[in-house]
């Protein structure tokens, strides 16, 4: 949550740099795994390989934000869905959604354009790291398992944020779980669970096929993990 002392302002420009950062970080990171010519796509020659990678870099970006920003209340959600999950659940003000939202948002965009600005073609041949369902799989598929996912997650945010001596543990536990979607979740719906993660590589892609299940599916679960957080407390 931001710190009342930090104007909205500036959190909602940390979070647009933040997201700009991990799409650009994402974008290059395939760029260097998948692009022909690459050294690393002798060693990661599987969608396998490549997904355990590219989850493993994007949970510890997630844990290691996610770290500082509680200790100086400076948010750091980089995922629209966790910022509107965090409202439903009354973690987050609700003047801050829209705000950070659109910083989001405009921060996928922004790090896909830096990353397409450095490495131009090359980022452009693995099309810019965009998500891409399992064949035969269509967008309702692909919403009904993002956003389980989703609510999985946000189920286990309300669960360790409604208890405070677990709440030290929860940056890794979601880095983890981040990890997991991305692993388990990628040779299936392509585990975004985060609409900035694909809006930006779809739009510099043109691959917009399924984009409205990977937008909305996120903000969907967040919303039934809401509803279901009372009964988790209950218990």
């Amino acid at each position: 949550m931001p710190a009342r002392r930090t104007p909205l302002a500036m959190v909602a420009v940390y979070e647009f740099a933040l997201t700009t950062g991990l799409l650009f970080i994402v974008v290059t990171t395939a760029r260097w795994m998948a692009g022909p010519g690459t050294p690393l796509a002798g060693l990661l020659p599987t969608l396998a390989s490549q997904l355990v990678v590219m989850g493993l870099l994007v949970g510890v970006i997630v844990t290691a934000v996610l770290g500082p920003s509680m200790r100086h209340e400076t948010a750091g959600h980089l995922n629209p869905a966790v910022s509107i999950g965090l409202w439903l659940l009354r973690f987050f003000p609700g003047k801050a959604v829209l705000p950070f939202v659109v910083a989001q948002l405009a921060g996928s965009v922004a790090g896909v354009a830096l990353a397409d600005l450095v490495w131009g073609d090359a980022a452009r041949k693995v099309g810019y790291a965009v998500l891409t369902p399992a064949r035969g799989w269509g967008s309702g598929a692909v919403f009904a398992v993002e956003a389980a996912a989703m609510a999985v997650i946000m189920l286990i945010v309300a669960f360790f944020g409604t208890r405070p001596p677990l709440l030290r543990f929860l940056p890794p536990v979601i880095g983890t779980c981040v990890t997991a979607a991305i692993v388990f979740l990628g040779p299936l719906s392509g585990g975004g669970v985060n609409p900035a993660r694909q809006l930006g590589p779809a739009v510099f892609s043109a691959s917009t096929g399924h984009l409205w299940a990977y937008l909305l599916a996120p903000v969907v679960g967040a919303a039934v993990a809401a509803a279901l957080a009372p009964l988790l407390r209950r218990r």
